[in-house]
């Protein structure tokens, strides 16, 4: 009511302030703007599909789902509902599986347990309590942000994209719950900003209820549907059978297919799998070690068995200790394991956009085709140059996107605050860091963070790019100029090509953007906070062990 009555507030005050210095033409021209519009005669319209948007240069024509809320509702509803995970069980299992959900309730209750134990067993250290329980609420909420999109939309018009529409409509059984199915908890969940949707172009296209989807009848072509027609042209094309070289006419999305194809046959390393998992094996036994390395006399190691070991680390005979020590090391084993495998999902996905990547440069390539065993074209037609724009706006949409996205910025995210507390505390008190099994965690965990995303980073920055080399166009200008030579009747022809060739060019270099890891980056004014504020950090810290002053945010990057 709060904010109903302070939106009206604020219009009005626009209103009544933008009314001083109106002129009578300007309110005349408001007055004509609202009415007439209504009185204009409409008539069916349709869009040339034969042209293009700049959102095929751009890579947004093919579009994808959206979240339906606002990040702020997302992290509200993903905290509540791992706060009361036995209440929101049957959620869990419609946006998971059965078996993993009943993973995390086990979980949850050996949360629980972890945290009655810690004010009763003397000696344990918060960050083996409160470590876990961040890192759960941290998952749950990324995973709340990842299955918020909406359901797939069917545009207005379309050509189906009705036996298709049941076929795909998502049933009952099968589709994720909605708010409105827990009606105990919707008052707790719902907030002023909750109404609001993420996806502004939503409620113009088509509604949704909880039931399904609802198909708005109109015969006016939408901007989805040029998409498809775009992916449905088609481009003769040179493919290889059995060593030998033939024509087809091939459409985008043909394409694509034998490329995703050879996508999914390269096979996928398991190096950062593997590191994973040791980093979770590190991070999970890391306060046995603390405890071990500070209780034990090391030339007594060698005499001692793994009992007399464990209760060295525990510290005395006691059930409750014991016990503590196996809830929180099962709970970080299970925890940090899914957070550690969400990150090579991140990866093993930024791998496979390298790969589409990889072979989208090797279409104008003979040789290169030939060799990948995909489809090869040359650009010497301008419908062929729009192929390739298309075809690369297809492939750079392919797979996973927002969610990976969610992900990548979440290590983002929590790498810089860690960082950020391991300078303060080094700057707070550096003599006795090491005396903390926090600080050892914050260091496994920045290191740990910091290699992916090196690893993000530069497979980001490979994919980018292949998809912004300009020398496959220069190449293909100097063909155009090599056929000019041997058929000159079709020079005129051949220069329209290459004036076209010249502007794609100049159009990817000024749309195209450097790859990023978050979407924050592209804000100068918070990119330059945030590089101020960490390297002040990092300044202080260096500044203080070395003994003399060192500012390193004024270096350029």
């Amino acid at each position: 009511f709060i904010l109903i009555v302070t939106d009206g507030i604020n219009v009005l005050s626009l209103q009544q302030i933008g009314a001083y210095d109106q002129q009578v033409w300007e309110k005349s021209l408001e007055q004509t703007d609202l009415n007439g519009l209504d009185s204009q005669p409409r008539k069916t319209g349709h869009i040339k599909s034969d042209l293009i948007d700049v959102d095929l240069v751009r890579g947004s024509t093919f579009s994808k789902a959206k979240p339906d809320r606002p990040w702020t509702a997302l992290t509200r509803k993903g905290l509540v509902r791992v706060l009361l995970f036995p209440f929101f069980f049957k959620w869990w299992i419609q946006v998971t599986s059965k078996s993993i959900s009943s993973w995390i309730l086990v979980l949850y209750f050996l949360q629980v347990a972890a945290l009655v134990l810690y004010f009763e067993v003397p000696g344990a250290s918060a960050s083996e309590v409160f470590g876990p329980m961040c890192l759960m609420l941290l998952l749950g909420t990324v995973h709340c942000q990842i299955v918020s999109t909406e359901s797939s939309r069917w545009p207005p018009g379309s050509p189906v994209k009705p036996r298709e529409v049941d076929r795909l409509r998502p049933s009952e059984g099968s589709r994720p719950a909605s708010d409105t199915d827990d009606t105990l908890w919707e008052e707790l969940l719902q907030g002023p900003d909750s109404a609001s949707t993420g996806s502004s172009d939503s409620e113009s296209n088509v509604r949704f209820n909880a039931a399904g989807m609802a198909l708005p009848q109109t015969t006016t072509l939408s901007s989805d549907d040029e998409s498809l027609q775009q992916g449905i042209d088609r481009v003769s094309a040179i493919i290889w059978e059995q060593g030998e070289c033939k024509k087809a006419d091939m459409s985008v999305l043909e394409i694509s297919g034998i490329i995703l194809t050879r996508v999914k046959l390269v096979e996928q390393g398991m190096g950062y799998l593997v590191l994973g998992g040791l980093m979770t094996a590190t991070l999970a036994l890391l306060p046995f070690a603390f405890h071990l390395a500070h209780r034990l006399d090391m030339a007594l190691l060698g005499s001692l068995s793994l009992r007399q070991l464990g209760e060295v680390a525990v510290g005395r005979r006691d059930a409750q200790v014991y016990v503590f020590f196996f809830v929180t090391m099962v709970l970080r084993v299970g925890l940090i394991g899914l957070f550690f495998f969400m990150m090579c999902v991140a990866e093993r996905t930024y791998k496979q956009r390298l790969l589409f990547a990889k072979y989208f440069s090797h279409i104008t390539s003979a040789r290169k085709a030939k060799k990948s065993e995909i489809p090869h074209f040359r650009l010497k037609k301008v419908q062929n140059i729009k192929m390739w724009l298309s075809l690369r706006s297809f492939l750079r949409r392919r797979g996973p996107q927002r969610s990976v996205d969610v992900i990548v910025s979440t290590i983002f995210l929590l790498a810089l605050s860690i960082s950020f507390i391991i300078c303060a505390q080094l700057l707070h008190s550096h003599q006795t860091f090491l005396d903390s099994l926090t600080n050892w965690e914050l260091m496994v965990w920045a290191s740990s963070l910091i290699l992916f995303l090196l690893r993000l980073a530069t497979l980001g920055s490979e994919t980018n790019c292949k998809y912004s080399n300009s020398s496959v166009l220069l190449t293909e200008q100097i063909n155009l100029y090599l056929k000019m030579e041997k058929k000159p009747n079709k020079k005129e022809e051949l220069n329209i090509v290459n004036n076209v060739l010249k502007l794609a060019t100049k159009l990817m270099k000024e749309l195209d953007i450097p790859f990023r890891l978050l979407g924050l980056t592209v804000n100068p004014l918070i990119y330059n906070i945030t590089r101020v504020v960490i390297l002040s950090a990092v300044s202080a810290v260096v500044s203080d062990l070395l003994g003399f002053n060192i500012r390193l945010w004024k270096i350029k990057p």
